[in-house]
């Protein structure tokens, strides 16, 4: 890696950078594991918005964490776009050895950004069974995706 991309492998900065993208993907972990719990949940009628929702967020909190573990040096973008932020890793890690985002991957984030918003509003938008298992395995997709770029580095 170059030294814009590489970590401090020591000190207070990597420390702090270290626990800041855990974080994160401790959270897409846990938005990834709501929406595998309210799959099989008891309720009538299925909360499929609300999954297919906790699966977008799941993506983008896994793809926020490695904008941190990249050190963006712009700040973290706050938007839900999870392709946008696929865009912003991908800039960031160019020249980050072994660093790559499969096209499958950046067609997962195309399908899952469109449940960043709307779900959270009555009637924007009609999700069905089929989407809802799209969406889970989108969502894993991406988070395992993360946390092997991590791992490998960590």
């Amino acid at each position: 890696m170059n030294e814009e991309t590489s970590l401090p492998r020591s000190g207070e900065d990597f420390d702090e950078r270290r626990e800041e993208y855990l974080a994160w993907l401790r959270f897409a972990q846990t938005d990834y594991d709501c929406a595998q719990y309210l799959v099989g949940a008891p309720f009538y009628p299925r909360p499929l918005n609300v999954i297919c929702y906790h699966c977008q967020q799941a993506a983008e909190k896994a793809a926020k964490a490695l904008i941190v573990y990249f050190g963006n040096q712009g700040g973290m973008p706050k938007v839900h776009d999870v392709s946008f932020l696929l865009n912003q890793i991908a800039n960031i890690a160019r020249q980050a050895k072994g660093t790559a985002i499969a096209t499958e991957l950046f067609d997962s984030a195309d399908r899952l950004s469109k449940y960043g918003v709307a779900p959270r509003y009555p009637n924007e938008i009609e999700v069905d069974e089929h989407q809802v298992q799209k969406a889970l395995a989108d969502s894993l997709a991406i988070l395992s995706w993360a946390k092997t770029v991590i791992d490998a580095e960590d």
